[in-house]
């Protein structure tokens, strides 16, 4: 949706009325029931938070107070940070998060779950009171074959305390994380899968060994790590130890051209059945509303004020298959984002290629964000065994990334696949001269007829 669209008049943008909601944790099992809330609100200039109140056991009574940590601090009880004040012409946008203790259905019943809306109330020293009530999912964290169909579906844990064993210490320091720099350390995201059927012989979904995950920018956008949701092995187990964890490893917002803002972490449990086909009480990908949120990210990178023109960038890459000796072309794609401060104009670009390929043309097509549609043609030229294609003058004309901005370039070389070419051979790229950036197609070679 571009932006405006469907807009609600200002006096219901919840950022002035109330909260905006940027993500919570709206999907737990009775094991870890925990409040994990992310919220923004606009409020007249100067005008602070003075009190943040939720309700402990979704009954509407506000008796839990929590107290009120530096940024980036972390903690694991009832606390809330201001993670970014931002400061407009005529007001000023307060983003900030909120964790603590929940005390929601901790008995496990034979039903499938329960949803709860837990009421937030953020008091400011004007005398305003803001008020939101996220809704909680909360799953039966106990299964018997004789209970109802869905009692018993996958899920992964909402990390809590110091409970998964990180050497960080902290186990929930993945909710409400702040980063400056874009860059995210590991041990921040963990996923651990529950099956609470698995290995019961015999029945529907008794078996979990992966899950999907994406990173989901506040607009709708997903990050660049994660373009679409990615499958992640897990092992699968029914008991609540924690030993089966698994942790993401360190990603670099910046460095991927990611935009600046709130990411959601989230996660969709998967499992098969007996035949190991795929179970129905998995949760759907193709969803949102099947998604776990089990962590959160604010990037809020600033540029410094010198201005560094020196051109930097990133290569997004992938594999591809190919026949040996087959006769159509195949055109390696290398996606280039500008993660520098000033504009990447005309460069020189120079494509490799190993034994069992060649380039075909003394040219290189690419396309550009602005405008999908229009391919645009480079000037080259060719080795005489056709394995290196230089264009001495690209016109990339590439902006740099940034907040609402995902400005990037397509380019896609034609080649050939000789009789002889086996494996899998890398099809390289390299920006520059000298050299700024660079990176690696990978062609998987199949047996020819």
């Amino acid at each position: 949706m571009s932006p405006g669209a469907g807009a609600q008049p200002a006096t219901l943008d919840p950022e002035i009325t109330g909260i905006r909601t940027l993500g919570h944790a709206n999907r737990i099992a009775t094991w870890d029931t925990e409040l994990r809330y992310d919220g923004r609100i606009r409020v007249p200039m100067g005008v602070k938070i003075k009190q943040v109140k939720y309700s402990y056991t979704g009954n509407g009574i506000l008796d839990i107070t929590a107290v009120e940590f530096k940024r980036g601090q972390g903690g694991i009880s009832q606390e809330y940070e201001v993670i970014d004040l931002t400061f407009l012409d005529d007001a000023d946008l307060i983003t900030f998060t909120l964790r603590g203790d929940l005390n929601l259905d901790a008995d496990a019943r034979p039903a499938y779950g329960r949803k709860y809306r837990v009421k937030i109330e953020v008091t400011l020293d004007s005398g305003d009171i803001r008020t939101v009530e996220p809704e909680i999912e909360v799953l039966n964290g106990a299964w018997q074959k004789s209970d109802p169909e869905l009692t018993g579906r996958p899920f992964v844990r909402l990390p809590w305390d110091n409970a998964w064993g990180l050497t960080s210490g902290n186990s929930q320091a993945g909710y409400g994380l702040v980063t400056d720099s874009g860059r995210i350390p590991g041990e921040r995201f963990i996923i651990d899968l529950v099956n609470l059927r698995q290995g019961t012989a015999g029945v529907p979904s008794n078996n979990s060994d992966h899950v999907y995950y994406q990173f989901v920018h506040e607009d709708g956008t997903p990050s660049h790590y994660t373009p679409t949701p990615q499958i992640h092995k897990a092992v699968g187990h029914s008991g609540s130890g924690v030993a089966n964890k698994e942790l993401l490893p360190p990603i670099d917002l910046r460095q991927l051209g990611d935009k600046t803002g709130y990411y959601r972490f989230l996660v969709w449990p998967q499992s098969n059945d007996p035949d190991g086909s795929p179970s129905r009480l998995g949760w759907d990908p193709d969803k949102l509303e099947d998604a776990f949120q089990i962590g959160s990210v604010y990037y809020r990178y600033q540029a410094p004020k010198a201005i560094d023109t020196r051109p930097r960038a990133t290569v997004k890459t992938t594999t591809l298959t190919a026949t040996a000796g087959q006769d159509r072309w195949i055109y390696p794609p290398f996606v280039v984002r500008n993660t520098g401060q000033s504009t990447i104009g005309t460069q020189r670009i120079v494509f490799s290629a190993p034994e069992g390929l060649r380039f075909l043309e003394d040219q290189v097509a690419f396309t550009r964000w602005s405008d999908e549609t229009q391919e645009i043609v480079s000037a080259g030229a060719l080795s005489a065994d056709g394995r290196t294609l230089t264009c001495h003058a690209v016109p990339l004309n590439l902006e740099p990334s940034g907040p609402g901005r995902d400005a990037w370039v397509a380019l896609y070389p034609a080649m050939g696949v000789d009789k002889t070419a086996t494996g899998e051979l890398q099809v390289g790229i390299s920006l520059g001269l000298p050299a700024f950036a660079g990176g690696q197609d990978t062609v998987v070679i199949e047996p020819g007829a």
